[in-house]
């Protein structure tokens, strides 16, 4: 074989490496790019314009503003001026123990001599558990001698169904809600704590009937629900038996709280609620179960979060970005002015007007339709909170009302019946009204337990 041979056999070899090399390569190239765009939208679940910055957040990915932050003085650690601190006031004492040494401690010896010099040291602490206190009732049948009325005698410590009375039922139903403790935790706390052996099963039937007690003030909270000034309204997933359903939280001006439990997220559950009044002002982001009612005031935390996330797509998208935060800002300082109902109607004209230029502004940018139609879909409905003195112009009220079931459904997973997701609909929402309203809620839960359970 001639060396010139050689030489174009040798590049062959060397091609067909090299086109082998390729041929992997591109395989490589394309299982990259198939687990890039797996991994973008199992991303996109996390974080996107409609989750919170809290739910969206990183830990350890640098913020952009963290140099710029570093460059500015930095401020001393701790406490605001003014902040009226931790220390709690000095009580004064129930019982006051003398304490007097019986024997050195260093030779033992019994002869001791008190020089009269005391270190007073309140300490504050509660007694141990006590145990479960088991009590008869005998409830006479009794006749009324002016109308004949036959009637079993109650006593309000004694319920007309279970075992338990209400201070035990207040105290495993707030182990429940308030520590959110698991049915297999709480027993294991009863038990070990107050020696009291109860099974899951039975504690799940006490809190049920504690949940069935406050339907009727549930009810009536449903009642103020339909008569408030405006609501704020959201919803989030929840799954019954497994399936997926939705827990809707409706907040009033009054700070109460309706939790609903639906296998629905369409417009029937605020029809429902609502007892088919559309007119009712309400702060909402741009969920289409929403496009009912009349009276809307968009959330704009959403809307900040919404041009946010197109703000490095392109030039434009930066300005957009500024404007909305520049306009957010404008809004809540004209809020918190004490301007009249005339000036407030005059700047929502001017303001409306001035959102509807804006899209028509930046609509050029192809890169920008998502947020420009989330605006556009909202034009006329940015500033009517101006309208309403003390609305908000963000929903984060309505957000903060569902925080607590938000955490309750990723302890549980899922509620096991369809009357477990009820009751604890019943009773969210009386706790998270008392919470608002400054209320005790052991001393509120009780007393309902002792009205609907003991002397009904």
């Amino acid at each position: 074989m001639t060396e010139r041979e050689n030489y174009i056999r040798h590049l062959e070899e060397t091609i067909s490496k090299v086109i082998a090399e390729r041929n992997e390569a591109i395989k490589l190239s394309q299982e990259l790019e198939k687990t890039i765009i797996d991994l973008e939208k199992r991303l996109r679940f996390y974080e996107n314009s409609n989750s919170p910055p809290s739910a969206r957040k990183i830990p350890g990915k640098k913020d952009e503003n963290d140099d710029k932050k570093s460059k500015k003085k930095k401020k001393k650690r701790g406490a605001p001026k003014g902040h009226r601190g931790a220390t709690r006031p000095k009580p004064e004492p129930d019982e006051i123990i003398d304490v007097i040494a019986e024997e050195c401690e260093r030779c033992g010896s019994p002869n001791i001599l008190d020089l009269e010099d005391v270190l007073k040291k309140i300490i504050e602490d509660i007694p141990p558990p006590k145990l479960i206190k088991v009590t008869q009732f005998d409830l006479h049948n009794v006749v009324c001698s002016d109308c004949g009325y036959k009637f079993l005698s109650k006593h309000p410590d004694c319920p007309t169904e279970g075992r338990f009375g209400p201070y035990l039922l207040v105290y495993m139903t707030m182990l429940k809600y308030q520590l959110r403790g698991t049915l297999r935790k709480i027993e294991e706390y009863l038990d070990n704590h107050d020696d009291f052996q109860i099974s899951p099963k039975g504690i799940l039937d006490s809190i049920n009937r504690v949940g069935l007690c406050c339907r009727k003030e549930y009810d009536q909270l449903v009642q103020k629900t339909r008569s408030a000034k405006w609501l704020h309204i959201d919803e989030t997933g929840i799954h019954v038996n497994g399936d997926k359903w939705w827990l809707w939280a409706f907040r009033t001006d009054e700070d109460d709280v309706l939790i609903v439990i639906e296998d629905s997220r369409g417009a029937k559950v605020p029809e429902r609620i609502l007892d088919g009044n559309w007119d009712i002002p309400v702060i909402i982001d741009g969920w289409s179960s929403y496009s009912k009612f009349t009276i809307v005031q968009r959330c704009w935390a959403h809307l900040l979060r919404k041009v946010d996330a197109f703000k490095d797509v392109s030039g434009k998208g930066m300005e957009l970005s500024k404007e909305i935060h520049r306009r957010f800002k404008k809004l809540r300082k004209f809020i918190d002015s004490n301007a009249s109902m005339e000036e407030r109607k005059r700047k929502k004209k001017i303001w409306d007007n001035e959102m509807e230029y804006l899209v028509k502004r930046y609509e050029s940018d192809k890169k920008l339709h998502e947020p420009l139609t989330y605006i556009r879909n909202g034009l006329g409905k940015w500033y009517t909170c101006l309208l309403y003195p003390g609305m908000e112009p963000t929903n984060n009220l309505g957000e903060q009302a569902i925080r607590e079931s938000v955490i309750v459904r990723k302890i549980i997973g899922t509620f096991r019946s369809e009357t477990g997701s009820e009751y604890y609909q019943y009773i969210a929402s009386l706790l998270a009204t008392w919470r608002l309203h400054g209320k005790n809620m052991f001393v509120e839960l009780e007393r309902i337990i002792r009205e609907n359970l003991c002397l009904a």
